[in-house]
């Protein structure tokens, strides 16, 4: 297993977790990795019908544009597989009764609120089935950002999480989670 020397990570900037491995330093973006650990869960859970919900304790009523509102509707049967819990409220108003379990301090509204906008943005992006986006989009608002400080735990967390998924090179939406800087490569700049 590995080496103490491997098991030492810390943050750059906000930014990236950098950890020690046998062939150089890994470099890994905190948010893609997280969206990708996110998205495979999403998915499963999608597949398996396993989303866990947790109920709003004080449910958010959350008015949109006719537009959106069919929308939302339309997406109802994906949206409540991912665990959120919503109903109709009234004229284009939907009041959102739960979301989906371990998002660490969501907020109903602004969850939900992102959620649908990061779809409409994939959708104008590329063409991926609704689940997919729905999904993608999920993960991209529950996940940590650039800027959120991490303790020691949440970087081996994400190292480990990211390693276990089925495709741990790239974020959903094609960037790179991790670079390895070769131990050769960083010989160069000193000779």
């Amino acid at each position: 297993s590995e080496s103490a020397e491997e098991k030492v990570c810390f943050q750059l900037h906000k930014r990236y977790i950098v950890k020690q491995v046998k062939s150089g330093m890994m470099i890994l973006d905190q948010q893609a990795a997280h969206e990708r650990i996110l998205f495979e869960k999403y998915s499963n859970q999608l597949k398996t019908k396993t989303a866990q919900s947790q109920q709003s304790l004080f449910p958010q009523a959350i008015t949109f544009n006719a537009a959106d509102f069919a929308l939302v509707l339309e997406l109802q049967p994906e949206i409540e597989a991912l665990g959120f819990r919503i109903e109709v409220f009234g004229k284009n108003t939907i009041l959102v009764n739960g979301v989906p379990g371990n998002i660490p301090g969501s907020k109903e509204k602004e969850l939900f609120e992102g959620l649908m906008e990061q779809f409409k943005i994939n959708q104008a992006e590329r063409s991926v089935p609704v689940a997919e986006n729905l999904t993608r989009a999920l993960a991209r608002r529950a996940s940590i950002k650039a800027g959120q400080v991490l303790i020691r735990e949440e970087m081996q967390a994400l190292i480990d999480g990211l390693f276990v998924c089925r495709n741990p090179n790239y974020a959903p939406d094609g960037r790179s989670t991790f670079f390895i800087f070769e131990l050769s490569k960083i010989e160069t700049y000193f000779r």
